[in-house]
């Protein structure tokens, strides 16, 4: 056996995939340290500069965490069964450390004064919030692992990352999100994620304010596919976070909007860090082809008609 065919030892494996579950439980645990002192740290300080320099860091690192939580998590082997037990375990967990969200349901369900009345009973604990955070992000993670299952074969990433990213696009700016913002805030916040620390006024600072479920569940879908089918999820996380980073400044470019898509960030990245795993034959390229196109003339239409 030459070398360039050897596999690589236990000890060469890297100590975070050798043992998701413990990485995951690491990387919690420095995702809230890191927020608790990025906290701390800003109301010791009144200079707007510093206050935005050390904003943007604690948001950065908090965020790296956050995306190297959900490749633990997807690093897991776990059958379809343990994931659906996960799902249903961690949002009864979430709906507990984010009462908000049990007052929305009692809302939904015709009985807005009882879902106050059980939000407010249950008992709040310091940095709550951030509790909340992990545990939309863990949910999201083990939602997209199940999402991901009808994924089949790997080059099926690129046409179903392609129609996901679009979707979303028409979601935020015509479609469903875009009411939510609108006239339920509440609710977009009780399913985000947000950042650490909050940006005082007059502070400039290149921070996503907060990450939707949907983008974790996503980042989730891509990594588990890439892990799945051998290609290459590592990268995939770093050209993700990458990303992640970059897109505040999108939001600079559009002042008077209240959100961006962020999955046609993601997918870009994705697509991206495997570029070189997608092949097709000529009748799936035109099938592709196809179904892009009629996805498009779909997003001109309903364009069009919120436009009226």
């Amino acid at each position: 056996m030459t070398a360039d065919t050897e596999q690589p030892t236990a000890q060469q494996i890297p100590w975070s995939r050798r043992q998701p579950a413990q990485a995951a439980v690491v990387y919690v645990l420095a995702y809230l340290v890191v927020s608790v002192a990025g906290g701390w740290m800003t109301g010791q300080l009144s200079s707007p500069t510093a206050l935005g320099i050390v904003i943007t860091v604690v948001a950065a690192v908090v965020l790296l965490f956050a995306a190297l939580l959900v490749l633990s998590i997807c690093r897991l082997e776990m059958g379809g069964a343990g994931e659906v037990i996960a799902v249903i375990a961690i949002s009864v967990l979430f709906a507990l450390v984010r009462p908000s969200l049990i007052a929305l349901i009692g809302r939904w369900l015709g009985a807005p004064g009882a879902g106050a009345r059980i939000a407010q009973a249950l008992p709040t604990v310091p940095q709550q919030f951030l509790l909340g955070n992990v545990a939309l992000i863990v949910w999201a993670a083990f939602l997209g692992r199940l999402v991901s299952r009808i994924i089949r074969e790997g080059k099926l990433l690129l046409p179903v990352t392609v129609v996901a990213a679009i979707v979303d696009t028409i979601t935020v700016f015509w479609g469903v999100v875009a009411r939510v913002q609108e006239k339920a805030p509440e609710v977009a916040q009780a399913f985000s994620a947000s950042a650490p620390v909050e940006v005082p006024e007059g502070v400039w600072a290149p921070i996503l304010a907060a990450v939707g479920i949907g983008d974790f569940l996503f980042l989730a879908v891509f990594l588990v596919v890439t892990i799945r089918f051998a290609m290459r999820p590592v990268q995939t996380l770093w050209a993700a976070y990458a990303v992640m980073l970059v897109a505040p400044l999108a939001f600079s470019l559009i002042p008077s909007a209240t959100g961006l898509p962020g999955l046609p960030f993601l997918a870009v990245a994705a697509l991206w860090a495997n570029r070189g795993h997608f092949s097709y034959t000529k009748d799936e390229k035109r099938a592709l082809a196809f179904t892009t196109l009629l996805v498009a003339a779909m997003a001109v239409g309903l364009w069009v008609v919120f436009h009226r």
